[in-house]
């Protein structure tokens, strides 16, 4: 066993001690200094995580430059100027948090090709730098008396989402894939955790939810004007393959700033989703326009994707926000007319609808492989049904359980369903940890909104809309725990939806003013 492997197994057993310390309370530790420790262990872990990716030879390489003069008075500079934009920073989100909820909407989507392991990734980089400012403005200000104990990161789901969390990176001591372990640990899971924390604590201290969703709708709509114009003048950025595909394909897809057409349309549909659910708050003619204004460009945006997973992500929160607002049984009457008509008429009017309906390899065709990757997954579930093939060990184990010739034509390996990934590489375990982390989920925020006072209980139904619309575009694309939208906003509704349970819990006063249950 080489150093690294052993680097990255004390790593992520490191890692997962220090998420367990975030979240579960330790009788006679305070909360604070538990989630002191907590972070400590979580950021040398992550360090250490980190490290192990560089490519051989370059931290030697690295300090080599740094040994020589130009090469120390550059790293003294360099170190000199993030301090001083840091403090800047800091200083910034703690006079006025909801700046730093902007720069969160605005870097939520933004992702940099970065070269690890000899393949281009797609890293939220911007995202990271906000998230550490966050996190170094909430510790100064919680030192400096600027947060109280009430601030505290702490909601209803911090059980089950530190058990689901613990297991994983618990699993890659023992996963078949160490390095993509690591990745998926360095660049999603450690730093969406820390998100996740954050948001939790600035969140009552800032216009979070309107900051959050004007800058998401603002940069949105450049982002899909942009596609409209990939679309018409036939030209891709980022993605060569996409290029390439779009030569032999009926459709030509746009991805402007992303590498690829799904993620776009996820986006798109988180912007088009708050769009609505701000004109249905404020149903006035000049908000109504507004809306519309925003919402075309939007709409073709999307349409130009030609991602069927983000149509069902759009078309399931917005039936979810119609029952919401309509009641279920006019939601699912006209839902399940319209949809009755529409699905009739693609039958009767197209041939090759009808051939996907009834011919079973024409779907799969269609389905681009994705059955196939399911039941791969559920071939690497049966082969370690307990524990599973440890995080990030799907595409090995896929690319192993294939024939010479099957490896030769399949092209994707990577999973396009959550709860199959999760399956197979956190076993029956993991799995029961994720429907129950779920299943929580939905009765708390299910219930913040039935106890809130409008407009939180829009909101908080409307991201409840969005996670589970989340989900949905993730059954086809996977991506769920890698979605930053995912932890920003269920963090936010989580206090919210406190927020309201704590109020309804409060005692009310008696015609005597004496408190009755």
């Amino acid at each position: 066993m080489s150093v690294s492997e052993i680097t990255r197994e004390i790593a992520s057993g490191a890692a997962a001690a220090g998420v367990a310390l975030l979240f579960v309370p330790v009788p006679r530790i305070p909360p604070t200094a538990r989630r002191l420790a907590g972070l400590v262990l979580l950021v040398a872990a992550w360090a250490a995580l980190a490290a192990t990716l560089l490519p051989d030879g370059e931290g030697q390489r690295v300090t080599d430059r740094l040994t020589t003069p130009a090469g120390a008075a550059a790293a003294v500079a360099g170190i000199a100027a993030v301090l001083v934009l840091s403090a800047v920073a800091v200083r910034l989100t703690l006079r006025w948090p909801t700046a730093w909820f902007v720069a969160l909407g605005l870097a939520l989507p933004v992702r940099i090709p970065v070269p690890i392991g000899g393949d281009d990734r797609n890293l939220l980089l911007p995202l990271y730098v906000v998230i550490a400012v966050g996190a170094a403005a909430f510790l100064w200000g919680r030192l400096r008396g600027r947060f109280t104990a009430a601030d505290e990161p702490s909601t209803l789901l911090d059980i089950p989402l530190a058990a689901f969390l613990v297991y994983a990176l618990a699993s890659c001591v023992w996963s078949v894939d160490p390095e993509e372990a690591a990745v998926k640990l360095v660049f999603f899971y450690v730093p969406f955790t820390l998100l996740y924390l954050v948001v939790v604590a600035l969140w009552r201290h800032g216009r979070a939810l309107r900051a959050l969703a004007w800058s998401t709708v603002c940069l949105a709509v450049p982002v899909a004007v942009l596609a409209v114009y990939q679309y018409a003048a036939r030209d891709i950025f980022l993605n060569v393959r996409l290029q390439q595909a779009n030569v032999y394909s009926r459709f030509f897809r746009s991805n402007a700033i992303f590498y690829d057409p799904n993620i776009l349309g996820r986006y798109l549909v988180v912007a088009i989703v708050a769009i609505v659910a701000v004109a249905w708050l404020r149903p006035r003619p000049r908000e109504i326009v507004v809306a519309v204004v925003l919402l075309v460009p939007l709409c073709a945006g999307l349409a130009v994707t030609f991602s069927r997973s983000s149509c069902l992500m759009l078309m399931l929160a917005l039936a979810l926000m119609s029952w919401r607002a309509f009641g279920a049984r006019r939601t699912l009457a006209v839902g399940g007319a319209t949809l009755a008509v529409l699905a009739l008429g693609a039958f009767t009017a197209s041939k090759n609808v009808r051939k996907v309906v009834t011919d079973s390899g024409r779907l799969e065709k269609v389905s681009e492989g994705r059955f196939d990757l399911i039941r791969g997954g559920v071939e690497i579930w049966q082969e370690a049904p307990v524990h599973g093939a440890g995080l990030g060990g799907f595409e090995n184990r896929y690319e192993a359980i294939l024939t010479p010739a099957e490896q030769k034509r399949v092209r994707v390996v990577i999973s396009h369903n959550t709860p199959v990934t999760v399956l197979s590489e956190l076993g029956a375990v993991g799995f029961g940890l994720f429907v129950w982390l779920g299943i929580r989920l939905w009765r708390n925020l299910a219930d913040g909104a039935r106890l809130a006072r409008d407009p939180e209980r829009w909101a908080i139904w409307t991201i409840l809309a969005l996670v589970c619309g989340i989900l949905l575009h993730a059954l086809f694309y996977a991506g769920f725990f890698e979605d930053p939208f995912l932890w920003a906003l269920t963090a936010g509704a989580m206090v919210m939806a406190g927020a309201a349970g704590a109020v309804a819990k409060r005692p009310q006063a008696g015609p005597e003013g004496v408190p009755t249950a």
